[in-house]
């Protein structure tokens, strides 16, 4: 068992009950006061909506961990602090700092708020809560959720695996932010759920992923009003609010970061990471992380990966280096590269997407 250090048991012990405080009265203000009326004179702070300052603080931590490692020029992974960051990692955190403040911040907060009729500071009864799009059932719900869930997200997987997760996803940015701080880092290395047993664990993901298309499905016969009983409906929203939501999604996805690795939600949880490995394996994915044969059995790799991937069974056995890879069709890899830059001696690398000689094929 590993001994906690000191700032962990300070996060557990007073940052951690704030954290789960502050997203409980953003997400469910109604468990605390009555109306929307006591909503916005209780928990609406300059005039601001709680979705907006939660937002603020998420967005807020993500850039500058981002911004940080990016100024810095060097690797965020390992404890080699005069190793230059790779171009992967510098495009990957880029990604992030500029997904998550624009996509995610400026366009669905700050932008609505400037064109307030009555002001920046006027968010009087904004929606309660969050409509989170991993949760799959926004397929259903409209075209531009369908195209985005069962389109675009399936054509980035056939090239670029679940890069998604780690490059692009809200709830990723934060993952892969506080996963390279010196104190996440900690918790990947020691927390983060490996062995065989931890890799059977992974079905529970499509167990999510089947509720997320019931839920989707019930959702679009209740738009036409096909054969549907609203105590089905009712039900439904009520599991994938508490028990997918915030159980899963917020109590244990970010609330268990400290016990549990940065990634719990990403592997065990999250529906549309889940669809996006089932489609890697129907349409067997070109991404792999492929071993060269360099590899010194230093087991670097496999501390780094948030995932509870062996990586090291796929670059070494016996003391002695192998031509192994892993993919989607054998692993939930999100492609963040850790274990790739966190390696001496260069001993893994990314597939290359549509290498000369394939472009050659797909010419001809």
């Amino acid at each position: 068992m590993n001994s906690r250090s000191v700032s962990e048991k300070i996060f557990l012990v007073f940052f951690f009950p704030i954290v789960i405080g502050f997203y409980l009265i953003y997400k469910y203000p109604l468990w605390f006061v009555d109306t929307p009326e006591q909503v916005v004179s209780n928990f609406y702070w300059f005039g601001k909506s709680t979705g907006f300052w939660y937002a603020t603080i998420y967005t807020g931590l993500i850039v500058f961990i981002c911004g940080r490692v990016l100024l810095s020029g060097k690797t965020p992974y390992g404890k080699n602090k005069n190793k230059k960051i790779s171009s992967y990692q510098r495009k990957k955190f880029t990604s992030i700092l500029l997904s998550q403040s624009i996509l995610f911040y400026i366009v669905p907060y700050l932008i609505p708020g400037l064109r307030s009729a009555g002001g920046f500071f006027s968010d009087a009864y904004a929606p309660i809560g969050k409509d989170a799009y991993v949760y799959v059932y926004n397929g259903f719900t409209s075209l531009g959720g369908f195209v985005y869930i069962f389109v675009l997200v399936p054509l980035s997987v056939w090239f670029f695996g679940k890069r998604y997760c780690s490059w692009f996803c809200a709830c990723g940015n934060l993952a892969e932010a506080i996963g390279v701080t010196k104190l996440g880092n900690s918790w990947v290395e020691k927390y983060t759920p490996r062995g065989k047993t931890a890799s059977k664990l992974e079905f529970i993901q499509y167990v999510f992923l089947a509720f997320a298309i019931a839920f989707g499905i019930v959702l679009f016969l209740d738009a036409a009003k096909i054969l549907l009983s609203n105590n089905v409906l009712t039900s439904m929203r009520a599991a994938q609010d508490l028990v997918v939501d915030l159980i899963f999604g917020a109590l244990i996805g970010v609330g268990a970061y400290p016990l549990l690795g940065t990634r719990i939600w990403c592997r065990y949880g999250c529906p549309l990471a889940g669809g996006m490995r089932l489609w890697g394996k129907f349409t067997k994915s070109k991404f792999e992380v492929v071993a060269n044969g360099n590899c010194k059995g230093l087991d670097l790799c496999s501390t780094q990966c948030p995932m509870g991937i062996d990586v090291a069974g796929y670059a070494h056995k016996d003391g002695s280096p192998i031509y192994g890879k892993f993919s989607l069709m054998d692993s939930p890899c999100i492609g963040c590269g850790g274990c790739i830059d966190i390696c001496p001696v260069k001993a893994l690398e990314f597939k290359k997407i549509l290498s000369p000689k394939e472009l050659q094929g797909v010419s001809a």
